[in-house]
Parts: structure tokens; C-alpha cells; sequence
């Protein structure tokens, strides 16, 4: 049985036993994450995401930053330059990943945690979770 791909948000390709197999396209990747961590005496914004292939460039608020990994990569930016680089409200930032192969762009808006950029805010609910 040839294998059919369908035009839908993901590719849905059936094999011969009856398996179906889902391809999901880079823009429907992992939303990337921020947390804070400790580097040297000061604290730092850790910034992780997936791209779609290594040679994805990562573009952090506008501005070419240095990220480790693979497909997996993470970017550590001290809070002064975090800061500097949130959205008006101070609780966002965005991220741009560029393919070279293919001229493509993906812009995603990612959440700093609560209180990190240093202003003040009143909580409704605080959720705490032990593993």
C-alpha cells in the first residue's frame, strides 16, 4: 500500500500494518520556555526551544544571541539584557527563528517568569508542584 500524505496541520502517512505515523511541521514545534538560573553572583534568564535543524539561527528580542544545542538549544542572557529586551509590559519576549535553506521565519512571543524583570505584581493564584 503506498504511503498518502494528507494537507492538514500535520502529515498523516499510513503504512501497510495499519500504523499511522504523524510528521509534525517545524512552525507547530514546542512553544520555547524561560526560566531563571544562577550564574556566577547574579541571576541570568535561561531561554530553551527546539528548531526544526541545527542550522536554524536564533534571533532573541532582536538580537543575534549565542545559543548551545542541537535541534534542542538553550541561551542564557543576564536579566540586565533581559530586561532591556521585554516587550512594554515587561513580561514577554520574542523570539525569531530564521532557515537559511529555506528563507523561512517563525516568531514566537515567550512568557518571563512572574517578577523576574524586577517589577512588582499581585498574583491571583500561585500554583506549586512537587515531584
Amino acid at each position: 500500500m503506498p504511503v498518502h500524505f494528507l494537507p492538514l496541520r500535520s502529515v498523516i502517512a499510513r503504512s501497510t500494518s495499519g500504523l499511522i505515523a504523524i510528521a509534525v511541521p517545524a512552525a507547530a514545534i514546542a512553544a520555547p520556555r524561560t526560566t531563571l538560573v544562577q550564574c556566577g553572583a547574579e541571576s541570568c534568564l535561561r531561554v530553551t526551544g527546539k528548531r526544526a535543524h541545527i542550522g536554524v539561527r536564533v534571533i532573541i528580542a532582536g538580537q543575534m544571541i549565542p545559543v548551545k544545542g542541537g535541534r534542542s538549544w538553550r541561551a542564557t542572557l543576564p536579566l540586565a539584557l533581559a530586561r532591556s529586551a521585554t516587550n512594554a509590559r515587561g513580561d514577554r519576549l520574542m523570539i525569531t527563528q530564521i532557515d537559511p535553506h529555506t528563507n523561512g521565519e517563525v516568531v514566537k512571543s515567550v512568557a518571563v517568569p512572574p517578577g523576574a524583570m524586577g517589577k512588582r505584581i499581585a498574583l491571583t493564584t500561585l500554583e506549586v508542584h512537587a515531584y
